[in-house]
This record gives structure tokens, C-alpha cells and sequence, in this order.
């Protein structure tokens, strides 16, 4: 009995209704399409969604790491890795779902994107600072800062989002708090203009293919001035809400 084999049409046929609204306009044109095709030649390989996720974390740290070369082509590489790193972002989420879920599949998917997010923005400022831009000369140390912020931004956001979650769980399991609902892991909740906003202005929507462009015509800056603006202020209006949720709770179920 000959093994199965999976086609692009298989992946393709087994993407949930939810996952295809919340997909952002780019992944659904260009990157899921074509991650049906990577994940069907990576189950026929038996490579697994978490070995893809592993393997993309790789990526994001050489991408990365290309942007502190002062050339051109390493820039360029840099963008066009960043570009694959979602293509295979969408990769590990159709094996996962179709071909075969693997324990901490969540956790190898998360520090991937954690990894480049994290290393992204500070990278692309250091090749600004080297090479400048439309709005920043080289040698300008101040866009260095921005991008620094920009990363760090990012992270202290997860951290806050994590953390309150960790103590809302902690406070269910004392029988203190009743189970928190998610917009973000809410599957009936995907089309709500925040997750959308979140989905289409990140990193998992236009921001590869505007990095991409943005390295072909010397505007970098932009991208590294859209990034603090973005992931800035995703951190500022995120901590108020978990701390208004949590002030919230707080009043609500102490007696």
C-alpha cells in the first residue's frame, strides 16, 4: 500500500473558514496560496510543521543579521529571506492543521516571529545609519534609537499581553476569576477591526513586501519610522487596555 501523497489542492481545501478571513489581503493573494505548495512537498518530505517553524527562526536571525552588512545585496537578501519567512510562516500553520499537530507547535510557531520582530527594526536602522534614506542622512544615531524602540516595543508588548493572561489563569485555577474570552484566539472574532489592523499592518501582512520595495529604492528610514509608529503604539493602546481589564477585574471580584 503506497504512502499518501499530499497536493497543494489537499492544503488548500483544508483551511478553515476562519483562518481565510483573518489571513491579510497579501497572504491571501500571494503567500498562502504558494505556502500550499511548500507544505505539500514538506509532508510528502515528512518534514513536520515545528521542524518549518525551527527552521524559520534560523531565517529571521540570518535575515536579520544581513541588514548590518553596508551592501546592497545584503540588503536585498535580507528582504527578500524576510519575504520567505512569512511564506513559510504560512507553511507551518496549513502541516499543522492538516497534516500533523506536533506538541509546542504554538510555542515553535511564537519565537519565530518573536525572534525577527525582535531583531528586525533595530537591524534595519543600524543599515540606515550606514547607508541612510529619503528622510535620514547616514550617520544620523538617532534612527538607530528609533528602531531600537521599535523592536523593543514589540517585545515589551508580548511580555504585558503574556503576563496578564498568566495572572488571569492563575486567578481561575483559585476559582477567583471566571475564563477570560480572547479576541485574538476567538475564531468568531477575527473579522473585528482590531485583529484585522493587527493582521494586515504587521509583520505577518504588508510589512515584508513594503520592506522588500523599500530596500530597492533606498527608503528604509520609512519603514523604520512606520515600524515605531506601529509597534509604538500597539504597545501604548495594548498595556492600556490589559490595564484597564485588569483594574476592571480587579473591582468586580473583590469583596
Amino acid at each position: 500500500m503506497s504512502e499518501k501523497k499530499y497536493t497543494p489542492k489537499y492544503f488548500w481545501e483544508n483551511i478553515p473558514d476562519w483562518k481565510r478571513k483573518k489571513d491579510p489581503v497579501l497572504s491571501r493573494i500571494f503567500y498562502r496560496p504558494l505556502s500550499c505548495v511548500t507544505a505539500s512537498i514538506s509532508a510528502n518530505l515528512g518534514i513536520s510543521a515545528n521542524t518549518v517553524s525551527y527552521f524559520s527562526g534560523i531565517l529571521a536571525i540570518v535575515a536579520c543579521l544581513l541588514f548590518l552588512i553596508p551592501q546592497f545585496w545584503a540588503r536585498l537578501t535580507g528582504a527578500i529571506l524576510v519575504n520567505i519567512w512569512l511564506l513559510l510562516d504560512c507553511t507551518d500553520g496549513n502541516l499543522a492543521r492538516s497534516y500533523k499537530k506536533q506538541l509546542f507547535g504554538e510555542f515553535a510557531d511564537g519565537i519565530s516571529s518573536y525572534i525577527l520582530v525582535g531583531l528586525l527594526c533595530t537591524c534595519m536602522a543600524v543599515s540606515v545609519y550606514f547607508t541612510g534614506g529619503v528622510l535620514i542622512p547616514a550617520g544620523t544615531v538617532w534612527i538607530v534609537v528609533i528602531g531600537a524602540l521599535a523592536s523593543s516595543s514589540d517585545t515589551m508588548m508580548r511580555l504585558i499581553y503574556q503576563k496578564f493572561n498568566a495572572t488571569a489563569v492563575m486567578h481561575q485555577k483559585e476559582g477567583v476569576l471566571p475564563e477570560q474570552e480572547d479576541s485574538r484566539t476567538d475564531h468568531a472574532k477575527v473579522g473585528s477591526l482590531r485583529v484585522r489592523i493587527e493582521s494586515e499592518l504587521g509583520i505577518g501582512g504588508i510589512l515584508p513586501a513594503a520592506i522588500l520595495i523599500a530596500v530597492i529604492f533606498q527608503a528604509l528610514d520609512l519603514i523604520v519610522i512606520y515600524c515605531l509608529l506601529y509597534y509604538g503604539g500597539a504597545c501604548v493602546v495594548s498595556s492600556l487596555m490589559q490595564v484597564r481589564k485588569a483594574i476592571r477585574l480587579t473591582k468586580e471580584y473583590t469583596h
